[in-house]
């Protein structure tokens, strides 16, 4: 009896924690199975998150990118769009300069030019004394309208389509002037052996007078060419110098005209009455210089 209660009882007694073991074991798989499955989603949504990082920061930067080729073609298409404007403005600029010193410069006298024409002048008026004087023997106050007749055409033609310096232009009548009168006074003298310079006032009274005729004579056609210069708009120091003296006739003359594009208009108006009168002013200072003795 105790052997067979003794052997059931060790078999009882050794059997019993392995088969206490296989119970818990079992009773946990449910419990392992649902731990793995939640540990599974976990990684997962992990993975999933990490993921979308990726993308967005992937397309962020080919954005990125593409803004700054937008950003760059916008600049270079700004430059150039700068440089052919300026391209632009510099031509028009030259241009309107081209057609600015076209319309309004002429070119400056040349010396050769003004020499050449300061012989012939001269000359003309040499023979113009000696066919007058001692070949046609015709009245001295004939010698003195033709001494006038002379330099004018040939100072319109001298100084219409060059620029003008009013000094120079006096300068330049006062010499020739004076080299006409006084080769008029030799080619006298030696024809009738007589003196050359003038012997009293009187005498060096009628030279001046007559070298200030044929200076005159100059001015009013430097004046001409000056007035038809103003008419086709070439600004002058000629035409500056009667715009000086148009705005003071201006305000004196014209206190009651308002400021502004009436005042300008009465500037203009005196301006061009001065650019008309002058040659018509010189004109008659020529011939009463001229003639001024016979007068007497």
């Amino acid at each position: 009896m105790s052997e067979q209660s003794g052997i059931p009882g060790g078999d009882t007694g050794a059997n019993a924690p392995h088969a206490g073991k296989d119970r818990d074991l079992s009773f946990l798989w449910p419990v392992i199975d649902r731990i793995r499955a939640i540990e599974i989603k976990f990684v997962a949504e992990d993975a999933a998150g990490n993921a979308a990082p990726r993308v967005t920061g992937a397309a962020q930067s080919v954005l990125e990118a593409r803004l700054q080729a937008l950003e760059g073609e916008v600049a270079a298409l700004k430059q150039t769009m700068q440089s052919m404007l300026g391209m632009l403005g510099e031509g028009v600029s030259a241009a309107a300069d081209a057609v600015a010193a076209v319309a309004t410069e002429l070119p400056p006298q040349r010396w050769t030019r003004v020499a050449a024409l300061a012989v012939l002048t001269f000359l003309l008026l040499l023979a113009a004394h000696w066919m007058i004087v001692f070949v046609y023997d015709k009245p001295t106050i004939v010698l003195r309208l033709m001494s006038i007749a002379i330099p004018l055409p040939l100072a319109v033609w001298l100084t219409l389509r060059h620029r003008i310096v009013p000094w120079v232009e006096i300068i330049y009548g006062l010499v020739i002037g004076a080299a006409a009168v006084f080769g008029m006074a030799f080619a006298t003298s030696i024809h009738e052996k007589t003196a050359f310079l003038p012997e009293n006032i009187r005498e060096w009274q009628e030279t001046l007078e007559y070298t200030a005729s044929i200076m005159f004579a100059h001015l009013t056609g430097v004046l001409i060419s000056s007035a038809l210069q103003a008419r086709g708009g070439v600004q002058n120091r000629a035409g500056e110098a009667t715009l000086r003296l148009a705005q003071v006739i201006a305000l004196v003359s014209g206190r009651a005209v308002a400021n502004g594009p009436q005042l300008k208009k009465h500037v203009d108006n005196v301006q061009s009455l001065v650019t008309n009168l002058m040659p018509i002013a010189s004109a008659i200072m020529a011939i009463v210089t001229g003639i001024r003795g016979f007068l007497n």
